[in-house]
């Protein structure tokens, strides 16, 4: 079995290395993050190690895998998974064995959790969230680095750029293109095309599209607390 090494030591971590467990997809060696997020030596049992060091503490072949979610945007999740590809480190993907995948994969450092279905012709890029239920219609396209909440859909022939976040069971209709930076709040209907750093939600009965500069909309999407 394929070793691994979990990039994290938060709640996503933990559920990574549990869905890793009840499925057996990788023999899970440890967890890692840099040096100076280190906070302890051992995580669900495991060894914790830094992420500067890997190459040197672990022998043999190995790959990783970062478990967070959409923090900053999904921000946080791109500048570590851009510093592990620049480390040489290969990258897994978490797939469920209940998943239906007809489209294409290109990308690793992806997360396709429980029941999903990626209809045929679509096309999913790196670094990609997409947690139960989500739905990819046909010949869409997920740009690298998009988060996908739970019972979200994506119609076909759509695109949804770099970075964004659809939250939970918001539906993005059939042929409309989503800006890079985007976020789609929980429950929405989006049925008109949407510009980069832009932000979809749907208070009381008024649908609104607010767009910010890039460093505004990735401060949009931050956690309360550092859990994540």
């Amino acid at each position: 079995m394929e070793k691994l090494i979990i990039v994290g030591l938060s709640s996503t971590a933990r559920h990574a290395f549990e869905f890793i467990k009840m499925y057996g997809l990788y023999d899970v060696l440890g967890f890692a993050v840099n040096e100076k997020y280190k906070s302890a030596d051992v995580f669900c049992d495991l060894p914790v190690y830094t992420l500067e060091h890997l190459k040197e503490d672990i022998d043999g072949e190995f790959s990783v895998f970062i478990a967070l979610l959409w923090n900053h945007l999904n921000k946080d999740r791109r500048n570590v998974y851009e510093y592990c590809k620049s480390e040489g480190y290969k990258m897994a993907n978490l797939i469920s064995p209940h998943a239906v995948i007809r489209g294409e994969l290109e990308g690793d450092n992806c997360w396709i959790h429980d029941f999903v279905v990626i209809q045929n012709n679509a096309r999913i890029q790196s670094n990609v969230a997409m947690m139960a239920y989500t739905l990819i219609g046909d010949s869409s396209l997920v740009e690298s680095h998009c988060f996908f909440g739970a019972r979200s859909l994506l119609g076909g022939g759509s695109r949804i750029g770099e970075q964004s976040f659809v939250g939970l069971n918001a539906t993005i209709f059939d042929d409309t293109v989503i800006g890079k930076k985007c976020i789609i709040g929980a429950c929405t209907a989006v049925k008109r095309n949407m510009p980069d750093f832009s932000k979809y939600a749907t208070p009381s009965d008024n649908i609104v599209i607010k767009q910010y500069s890039e460093d505004e909309v990735e401060n949009k999407l931050v956690f309360s607390a550092n859990k994540r």
